[in-house]
């Protein structure tokens, strides 16, 4: 889009050169800049430059980032910490000088460094600027030279995080960096060497949530992140807190956050900052560290990544794992509920919770402190139909499990609007999750997600070697199965849901699959099962085929959490016979694959024991529990219908029947099941009334029998419920609340257009009563204007093609979702933090 400015920027900054290039002259013995004060023209190219915005970093455009899985493994951490700081664990602060290179600098020389000395392979820092040898910290030169063909242009994040995914990197001492040389290429001595030294993978993180981010810094990693920089960004001082623009933009530059303080606060009284590492000397900021809040990430940030890291193994070398820990039950995550797309009902979508049975839905009116239950739900999916128009909810979540419910998620915000305006849309679908494994000798990915309401199909897209998003799968279930992966290479999947044949939702965020084969580092083991008190002498596992592996071992831990092991096998079945597992202890089991290249992650814990006093109550067989065990309630009559697949010798089953009371025991540990009735062998389903009222929740298990034999451990368990009947709705009446003043006003942002370099965003938001307008800026040139009315009680505005949120967390700063500027056609997300 055309700027008009008074004076050529160019012609400024050469007039501002010659100036200054006078003034030395004369006053040669007077340098321009002491010892201790940066000067910025020491780390800037030629055309690092208004105009030009060329400085070592391109943000990856959107279709890319899109395409790259969004991290949701997060440590799981009851509370955050208020602050933490990793930078006393940092390589030293060096400079990349007068080259495009701070992105090899972030990812090989500061994080890479970092996470190797992390894992105890290089415990002493000594780069050269230092008077060391280089050969534990990694050269930026590796990366940068083989990337930038042959032209000081600066890299892509994408490009170079696969790059080290492939090709891995080498300690500074075998390629040295130097600033004056951006061609040299590495010898292939160099190019081997790096094989031992690749990245496992990456994962995007969303930079506008600031918790996402502390998250992984809390647990121990750091992040890499890219923004536009300006004159203010220069002129960072001591400690100081980067939170406003200033002057002129110069492009984008990356760099790593080592740290965060939630009371860290701006001189603008922003509070909460992350603690960054740059690679612009000592004399930069605080030697060589500075401050970013909160807002002004979210406002000037382009992409963040956390890289986890892939050490170096032989198969000689046995892998390091660690003693199981028993984890309690966790409340669902990535909860989304729809915001004024409906004027007749709440949608709610969330991450399913490994354990979870079923899930206690609480609501709150806006303005209300406490919560009251709403409804169940087996399924992570919702629809609370038991609203007004116009009106506004918060909602939580429990997790309940056959032994325990979890505490509450964090409250999400929903909201109906007075007329709809979903425009046809259905929502976005969440809960994408893979699993990889062989059959027929040849690798697949099967996929699963949660049910939208109101869909009837799904698409299911993966994106291509053009970076291209390909629809590979049109289904009615809410799972897939991709029968032709790419082995090598990341596979990145998205899924949306449709009607009739048309596409009517969101893309589910992408989520990216590592399909492997014998060539690298094999898949993780998937599926493992360990059989509980079916056997008085051994313990049998099992688990899915790891696409890649050779070989697989097993390592058992007992209740004190004692490992043993190793025990190899080529196979995906082992039977433990060990004596030390005798006594009817329960163990924990984990598998790695591997093969010639190295090793994978641990498995997931399966957990077993055997039965000692088997062999003496029974001559008879103790069969496996009933499978595909399935509960559903009639409607009409209230009937509980069970059904499950029949066990071959079973001579009947066994069922059981346990109620839930979620209000009572404040450790949320449930009752145990009792005997309801048993049931010929030749019958593979049971009826019954429901036993409750509604507001119940009752949990079911079925067990097999052989005529001779003992019960089997328990099936799979379901869960029954009756909701109780919604109370009628009045419709909402004419409301006299006002707009919050605190979406009011004007508010800045920042967008990358990848041909224009940075464009500046404006968003000047005025209203009375309910009404508001919305006016969107680019360059000061107006591109869009919407109207609508504001939901009482909401955090947030929304009308066709416009979605303005405060953002959670962060003070000043919201999220606007709208048609993209670079793409109408596409809609994306902006940062925008109030002027």
């Amino acid at each position: 889009m055309k700027q008009t400015q008074k004076t050529n920027p160019l012609e400024s900054a050469f007039l501002r050169s010659f100036a200054l290039s006078f003034v030395y002259i004369i006053f040669s013995f007077t340098p321009l800049f002491s010892e201790g004060v940066f000067d910025p023209s020491s780390v800037r190219s030629s055309d690092c430059k208004p105009g030009v915005f060329n400085c070592g970093y391109l943000p990856t455009p959107k279709e890319i980032q899109d395409s790259i899985p969004l991290k949701r493994d997060f440590n799981n951490f009851d509370e955050l910490p208020s602050k933490v700081d990793l930078s006393s664990k940092m390589p030293p602060v060096g400079s990349q000088g007068q080259q495009n290179s701070c992105v090899a600098w972030a990812t090989g020389y500061a994080i890479k460094s970092y996470l190797a000395a992390d894992s105890g392979k290089s415990p002493n820092y000594d780069p050269p600027f230092k008077g060391g040898k280089g050969n534990n910290v990694f050269s930026p030169a590796f990366i940068y030279n083989q990337q930038n063909g042959g032209k000081d242009a600066g890299l892509y994040y994408y490009k170079t995080l696969e790059f080290l995914q492939a090709n891995g990197v080498v300690p500074w001492s075998s390629m040295p960096y130097s600033d004056k040389d951006y061609r040299t290429q590495p010898k292939e001595s160099a190019k081997k060497e790096a094989l031992n030294y690749k990245i496992r993978s990456f994962s995007r993180l969303n930079f506008k949530n600031p918790d996402e981010l502390k998250r992984v810094i809390a647990g121990g990693n750091v992040v890499l992140f890219g923004i536009i920089i300006d004159d203010g960004f220069y002129k960072l001082k001591g400690s100081e807190v980067y939170d406003s623009n200033s002057g002129q933009s110069y492009g984008g530059h990356a760099m790593t956050i080592v740290g965060y303080d939630d009371s860290k606060t701006s001189k603008s009284g922003k509070k909460g900052a992350f603690k960054i590492q740059n690679s612009w000397g000592e004399d930069w900021g605080d030697k060589g560290f500075g401050w970013i809040s909160y807002a002004m990430l979210a406002k000037v940030g382009q992409e963040t990544y956390a890289l986890i890291d892939n050490p170096k193994t032989t198969i000689q070398q046995q892998p390091t794992v660690v003693s199981p820990v028993l984890k309690p039950l966790s409340p669902p995550m990535d909860i989304k509920a729809s915001r004024g797309e409906f004027d007749s009902m709440v949608v709610l979508t969330w991450l399913a919770s490994d354990g979870a049975v079923s899930y206690l839905i609480q609501r709150k009116d806006s303005g209300e402190n406490k919560y009251s239950d709403l409804a169940y739900s087996n399924l992570p999916t919702f629809a609370d139909s038991n609203v007004s128009p116009d009106s506004t909810y918060i909602y939580r979540i429990l997790s309940i499990s056959s032994e325990e419910r979890s505490s509450p998620s964090q409250d999400v915000e929903g909201f109906t609007a007075a007329v709809p305006n979903n425009q046809g849309k259905l929502g976005k679908v969440v809960g994408l999750t893979a699993k990889t494994y062989v059959s027929n000798g040849s690798p697949k990915v099967s996929l699963s997600w949660s049910a939208i309401e109101g869909a009837n199909g799904y698409w299911v897209s993966r994106i291509e070697n053009t970076r291209k998003w390909k629809t590979i799968g049109k289904v009615k279930s809410t799972s897939f199965i991709d029968p032709s992966p790419v082995v090598e290479k990341t596979n990145s999947y998205r899924v949306s849901a449709t009607l009739n044949g048309t596409k009517v939702g969101d893309w589910s965020d992408s989520l990216g699959v590592n399909v492997a084969n014998t060539e690298v580092t094999p898949s993780q083991v998937t599926d493992l099962t360990a059989s509980q008190g079916e056997y008085s002498d051994r313990i049998k596992l099992s688990w899915n085929p790891a696409p890649g592996a050779t070989t697989y071992f097993i390592y058992r831990f007992n209740e004190a959490g004692d490992p043993s092991g190793p025990f190899d096998t080529e196979s995906t079945a082992y039977e433990d016979e060990d004596p030390q597992i005798r006594d009817g202890a329960s163990f924990a089991y984990t598998i790695i694959s591997a093969n010639n290249t190295g090793y994978a992650e641990p498995s997931e814990f399966a957990y077993g024991n055997i039965d000692p006093e088997l062999s003496k109550r029974s001559a008879g067989a103790v069969l496996a529990p009933p499978e595909n065990v399935t509960a559903e309630i009639n409607p009409k009559d209230k009937k509980v219908n069970l059904k499950w697949n029949p066990v071959k010798d079973s001579n009947e089953y066994y069922i059981y029947r346990k109620q839930v009371n979620v209000n009572s025991n404040s450790k949320g540990k449930n009752s145990e099941f009792q005997f309801l009735i048993q049931v010929p062998g030749k019958l593979t389903k049971f009826s019954e009334n429901f036993p409750g009222s509604p507001g119940d929740l009752f949990l079911y298990s079925v067990r097999s029998k052989s005529e001779f034999g003992s019960e089997s451990k328990d099936s799979n368990i379901v869960s029954v419920f009756l909701n109780k009947e919604p109370s009628l709705v009045k419709k909402r009446a004419l409301s006299l609340d006002e707009i919050p003043k605190t979406f009011l006003g004007n508010w800045s942002g920042l967008y990358w257009d990848p041909k224009l370099g940075p464009q500046n965003l404006s968003l000047a938001i005025t209203g009375a009563n309910q009404d508001f307008t919305a006016i969107l800026k680019v360059n000061d040139k107006v591109v869009k204007q919407y109207g609508g009315k504001w939901t009482p009680g909401s955090t947030g505005l929304k009308t066709n093609g416009f979605q303005f949120d405060l953002a959670r967390g962060i003070e000043g700063s919201s999220v606007v979702r709208l048609n993209s500027v670079g793409d109408p056609s596409e809609e994306t997300e902006y940062g925008f933090s109030k002027d």
